[in-house]
């Protein structure tokens, strides 16, 4: 968060609030418990007052480690007033979206801001009005924005409407307090799987991603129930089933984003309700491919019938090493997969030896054998002397 002055204005007090899980519910903001996200809490003064008219007062910019989907803008307590004797300026807040990067942002009212008109580069008051108190909606605004747009980073200008009564009250003073939340998606196996949730940025799996968990903010990872999610990363009927008798298996992963994105995936093949370590394939990043490829190598105990499959793509490999836990990008998707049955390899079959049915060749052979033994050199008795 990088703060930018208008002229003399100076922070006088300055508050970095990290998430706070305890943070009470406020009825304005959606989520219910946004003050449970980190944001900002100051005090501004000796801002150039423009009496009975608008002053800029700061300009504050939000940058994130990369780009995120559409972030919510928390405004809570943000406004001023000044007393001195019978004299009084209120000083009504208003924000000016002043732009963004890479995209061009717009507002979009979420939640609350009574009183008050959000439009898609402004919030003002409707009206401006003499009050003896104040609160939400009078001189003070909150309320949840969208900020639409994939973005790097987005900046506000914090802007002052002054109200005065019988004269100057002093030195002007006003209140900033925002917080901000992201979009998370969130896995939806079975709990024994454990929980995966991915904020929502430039990476995703199939045509795009849903965001999951809108109304309720949390700072530990959290599924949906059962197969409630939307996944159109494998559609058409679910992923094909696996081969009883293959020894390895391929599954052509559609994703979004930037090329160097990281994808994993991990198949229950002992369907022992878990994802073990060695039931994990991971798709090398390859430039301009809408597609990557899941290999697994098939183990020879995989118990036949319905399993889990769980996918997880992000902008970083640290990211899909486990099956489970935060994400800053990407998605995560869950799909029941069918372990076919091993079929045992059909018998070889051999040609039988055949009898030999003609006995006279052996017969010959006999014969043969005898006539010969006859022709064998014999001395001659007659000549012996």
């Amino acid at each position: 968060m990088r703060k930018t002055p208008v002229g003399g204005t100076k922070v006088v007090w300055a508050q970095v609030a990290p998430a706070d899980p305890a943070a009470l519910d406020d009825e304005f903001l959606i989520p219910a418990n946004g003050k449970a996200g980190a944001g900002i809490l100051d005090l501004y003064e000796e801002f150039e007052v423009n009496p009975n008219g608008w002053s800029d007062v700061v300009a504050l910019t939000f940058t994130f480690s990369r780009p995120v989907r559409d972030p919510r803008l928390h405004v809570y307590g943000t406004g001023g007033v000044v007393t001195e004797g019978t004299e009084r300026d209120d000083y009504w807040a208003g924000l000016r979206l002043m732009g963004g990067t890479p995209a061009t942002p717009t507002f979009s009212k979420v939640a609350g801001f009574p009183g008050y008109r959000v439009t898609d580069d402004t919030i003002v008051p409707e009206r401006f009005t003499r009050t003896r108190t104040t609160t939400c909606g009078v001189v003070y605004t909150c309320g949840t924005v969208q900020v639409n747009g994939t973005l790097r980073s987005f900046t506000i200008m914090l802007r002052a409407r002054d109200v005065r009564y019988r004269g100057d009250a002093g030195g002007p003073q006003m209140w900033g307090a925002f917080k901000l939340s992201l979009y998370e998606d969130a896995s939806d196996a079975p709990a024994s799987y454990g929980a995966a949730s991915h904020i929502l940025t430039d990476t995703y799996l199939g045509n795009g991603v849903t965001a999951d968990h809108t109304t309720v903010d949390s700072v530990t990872p959290r599924a949906l129930r059962e197969d409630t999610d939307t996944d159109d990363a494998i559609v058409a009927g679910g992923p094909p089933l696996v081969e009883g008798n293959a020894r390895t298996y391929t599954l052509a992963v559609p994703v979004g984003g930037p090329s160097e994105a990281a994808l994993a995936g991990w198949i229950d093949f002992d369907r022992n309700g878990k994802f073990d370590p060695g039931e994990r394939a991971q798709a090398s990043a390859e430039e301009e491919s809408t597609t990557r490829e899941l290999t697994w190598s098939v183990p020879r105990n995989v118990k036949p019938g319905a399993t889990w499959l769980r996918l997880r793509t992000s902008a970083t490999a640290e990211d899909v090493t486990r099956p489970t836990g935060w994400a800053d990008s990407g998605e995560v998707e869950d799909h029941q997969i069918t372990l076919a049955e091993r079929v045992a390899p059909a018998p070889v079959e051999r040609p039988a030896r055949t009898e030999r049915s003609d006995k006279g060749d052996d017969r010959d052979k006999r014969d043969r054998r005898e006539r010969n033994a006859h022709h064998m050199f014999r001395p001659n008795l007659n000549n012996l002397g």
